[in-house]
């Protein structure tokens, strides 16, 4: 049985040496382990390999190279806690964490698994449509095209943990500019990646993607990247404050937490999309939420790890489930409708019927 490839890049030496020594132990090849400022001129997109694992500190003068990985068709782990000396006693517990994720990206098991372990490994999913540039540009419906509005139309949380930078990154990409609606991203991250995530995610250019601070208004064509350390919540206007308080379970942020704090403010305005993941957060939240306009999941044969969607989907809460492109279109065609019922007149007189959205290809509506 060949061994899962594993590409580290990490900007200290130290950790650089312990993922080696792990991952060979755990039964992965290394096939490539160096620091970001020697990638220089390498192509990444060359590099033979089932997973990158990133782990970085600081967030450099350029993340270009992180981008082309984001937008490439194999899987990206980062975020990972730094590993603990081998004689602490949380270094077995962060092993195990590591082994879990890596066998989730790689869908294969490591080498000296148990039959058990075969056994209960999830299929492999379904190649991602990664090829973007094929798929056709979402344009701008025109009716949307001279509003002017001072605070957003609508508001989406997208919820997210592993594999999810890159399924967002591909939703927001295919988002035309112009659409008069704010984001508030709720992202399960280690704290030391939390700026670096802002600068790799919000690279596209069409949505202003930011790190929180106290005080600042949530204004169109915003994508807030929500806190990893303190709770926050939003007031009148807009306003962001932050709470001082760790958010409340093993997470930061609380993506059940997030959902319910924007919820209270926005009422109607409220949507929420729930992207690849570990875990069920999220799931509890949107049980208790009335009034909220979509609530939406990504396909889980196309994410990364698919046990958030999932957990969302069984709720029986979800009304569409697509790839972050189909989900992308789906909400241009959200917006459009919204904008027609609650403001367009001379169309809505014509008729008292809603027409719902035209379904992108392969997506689900509930």
């Amino acid at each position: 049985m060949s061994l899962s490839r594993v590409a580290i890049i990490a900007d200290d030496r130290l950790q650089q040496h312990l993922l080696n020594n792990t991952l060979v132990r755990l039964g992965f090849q290394v096939v490539l382990n160096l620091q970001p400022e020697r990638i220089g001129d390498l192509s990444l997109h060359s590099v033979k390999t089932d997973v990158w694992l990133v782990d970085i500190y600081e967030d450099g003068d350029s993340l270009d190279w992180l981008e082309h990985l984001l937008d490439g068709d194999i899987p990206v782990l980062i975020g990972m806690e730094r590993a603990p000396q081998k004689s602490c006693p949380t270094f077995l517990r962060w092993e195990k964490r590591l082994l879990g994720k890596l066998r989730e990206l790689t869908h294969a098991p490591a080498l000296g698994a148990t039959a058990d372990d075969i056994l209960m490994n999830r299929a492999p999913a379904k190649d991602k449509n990664k090829a973007l540039a094929a798929l056709p540009a979402i344009p701008l419906p025109e009716v949307l095209t001279h509003i002017n509005l001072q605070e957003p139309l609508q508001i989406w949380v997208l919820g997210a943990s592993l594999g999810g930078p890159e399924a967002v990154k591909q939703f927001l990409d295919a988002l035309p500019s112009g659409l008069p609606i704010a984001f508030v991203y709720a992202q399960h991250i280690d704290p030391r990646f939390e700026h670096a995530l802002c600068s790799a995610v919000g690279r596209h250019g069409q949505y202003k993607v930011r790190n929180f601070e106290n005080g600042q208004q949530l204004q169109i064509s915003d994508v807030l990247v929500a806190p990893i350390e303190n709770e926050f919540q939003i007031l009148a206007n807009g306003v962001c404050q932050s709470l001082g308080k760790a958010w409340p379970g093993p997470y930061g942020p609380s993506i059940d937490q997030v959902l319910i704090n924007v919820h209270a403010h926005y009422q109607h305005r409220f949507n929420c999309i729930l992207f690849s993941g570990m875990g069920s957060d999220g799931s509890e939240a949107i049980l208790g939420l009335n009034g909220c306009n979509n609530i939406w999941a990504q396909t889980p044969e196309d994410c990364a790890n698919s046990s958030m969607p999932e957990s969302a989907i069984g709720t029986g809460r979800v009304t569409f489930i697509g790839t972050p492109y189909q989900l992308a279109l789906q909400l241009v065609q959200s917006v459009k409708q919204h904008w027609i019922e609650t403001h367009d007149t001379s169309r809505n007189n014509h008729s008292g019927k809603k027409h719902p959205s035209r379904l992108p290809a392969g997506a689900t509506q509930r």
